[in-house]
């Protein structure tokens, strides 16, 4: 009985040796892990021309779903007034506003954000009276 005591207590730490210098023994049974890829994000930059009570509007699409990110990055000239900014589906010409601020200040980060599925999109800048001049106005939009 001690003879075989001794010789279990010699195999276990001998075959965990083994098996720690082997590849994972499992991974042919279950497959290794993998990572989720990752979407690269797209940024459109669109520009045009604001009259004074006006409004344009800006088409993209989005092939995956995920957050899109939409920026006033510059009016020129240059002013402190808020505009409107508003982003929605866009179907056979129509632009259909489902998320919006009318609080929009020219900067560097986003004003608006939303959770969009694939397809087609449109962007709405707009003015309800701040605007003293025609000015020109970029709009970045930051999707999957």
């Amino acid at each position: 009985m001690k003879v075989s005591r001794i010789l279990v207590s010699l195999l276990i730490p001998a075959s965990m040796m083994i098996v720690s210098g082997c590849s994972n023994p499992f991974s042919d049974l279950f497959g290794s892990p993998t990572t989720p890829s990752s979407t690269t994000s797209t940024t459109d930059t669109f520009n045009g021309t604001l009259a004074p009570n006006g409004s344009l509007v800006f088409t993209f699409s989005v092939t995956t779903a995920g957050s899109v990110a939409i920026t006033l990055t510059a009016v020129s000239p240059a002013t402190t007034a808020s505009l409107g900014l508003g982003v929605g589906p866009s179907s056979n010409g129509n632009c259909t506003i489902a998320n919006s601020t009318s609080g929009a200040i020219a900067a560097g980060s986003p004003q608006l954000s939303a959770m969009e599925n694939p397809g087609s999109y449109c962007v709405k800048v707009s003015d309800a009276g701040s605007l003293t001049a025609t000015s020109t106005v970029t709009v970045t939009v930051a999707h999957p």
